[in-house]
């Protein structure tokens, strides 16, 4: 507005400066007054008319955009000529993530087009990672989760020879998982060793030979099922892989025990001739050489002799399945052989 002004004082000074060198001073006097004048009106009228364009917006009363996502609500109000700017976030479990939760003005309030609409949206329910309970006692634990604002769910209650009575054993879920606020958590609260409470408790046979086991269980008084075989050449025929119950676990006179156990592959079944070749190091003094031998029968010494140097050794053996031989000098391991 003052530019338009300036620009219209600017050529009535101009014309009448021209026009007063024509027609002299009294003239340009009355001119001057009389342009000056119409320049004021004109810029009255002006204002008036813009006052007039501004107040004849359209007016636009503003819809619910609560719960809208922002492309839903952005589309909504484009349609209306209005605008939309995020202002925050807000942690909210009624709205989902990404929606609206509060608009600025409310809903229902009557604007003029063009008019800004700010909105807080949504960052669904508030998410916490678990806190670490394991070794933790039982009160600690309790606290823990208060603050976190989570709750103890089911409390399960097992001996331990490790953990110290009333302290945590396992936690489910487990520590960092991300959950939301007000998630149960379930615990495993140490009863102290079962040595304590006289409990018998399941023993250790993973490793050990069937026919061991089957003599522990029969001491035991405990009975033992049907008994798998899976397919393992890295350990001797018979090998006790798996148990149940495990290791620790409580038991009575009821229990029944099931065990899986190595068994070998047809391939290494099979019993085949193999030679064995090594030339003791040269030197002064002799070498105390030692042959050991790993195949489907486990590992055994087949040769022990004092050499001196230089000496070729070839010895022809038998093994079973998949063999290797270790050749030990002075006590050494100097070489490993596939047979």
């Amino acid at each position: 507005m003052k530019v338009i002004l300036g620009i219209l004082i600017l050529i009535s000074v101009v014309l009448l400066g021209l026009f007063s060198l024509q027609q002299g001073i009294k003239k340009f006097i009355k001119l001057a007054l009389a342009t000056f004048a119409a320049i004021v009106f004109g810029v009255l009228i002006f204002n008036q008319l813009m006052g007039i364009v501004v107040h004849q917006k359209k007016e636009i009363m503003i819809p619910d955009l609560t719960g809208k996502t922002v492309g839903q609500a952005l589309q909504m109000l484009s349609d209306l000529d209005l605008y939309i700017k995020k202002v925050g976030e807000q942690y909210n479990e009624n709205i989902p993530d990404g929606s609206i939760i509060f608009q600025e003005p409310l809903p229902g309030a009557v604007v003029k087009k063009g008019k800004v609409i700010k909105v807080i949206i949504s960052s669904g329910g508030q998410v916490i990672f678990v806190p670490q309970l394991v070794g933790t006692s039982l009160r600690e634990a309790k606290i823990l989760l208060r603050q976190a604002g989570l709750v103890l769910g089911e409390e399960t209650g097992t001996y331990s020879e490790e953990i110290k009575k009333d302290f945590v054993i396992a936690q489910d879920p487990s520590p960092e998982e991300i959950v939301a606020r007000g998630s149960m958590i379930n615990l495993v609260i140490s009863l102290g060793p079962a040595r304590e409470a006289e409990v018998p408790l399941m023993v250790n046979l993973l490793g050990q030979n069937i026919k061991s086991a089957r003599k522990i269980l029969h001491d035991m008084n405990l009975t033992l099922a049907e008994i798998e075989e899976t397919v393992n050449d890295s350990v001797p025929e018979g090998t006790i892989l798996k148990q149940e119950p495990h290791t620790g676990e409580i038991i009575d006179e009821n229990t029944i025990v099931k065990v899986t156990v190595a068994k070998k592959s047809e391939e290494h079944k099979i019993i085949r001739e193999a030679t064995v070749y090594y030339e003791v190091s040269q030197g002064v003094l002799d070498r105390d050489v030692l042959i050991v031998v790993v195949d489907g029968q486990g590992e055994r010494e087949i040769y022990h002799k004092l050499h001196s140097p230089g000496t070729k050794i070839s010895l022809p053996i038998q093994v079973l399945g998949k063999a290797k031989a270790k050749i030990f000098v002075n006590g050494i391991l100097v070489r490993e052989i596939e047979l």
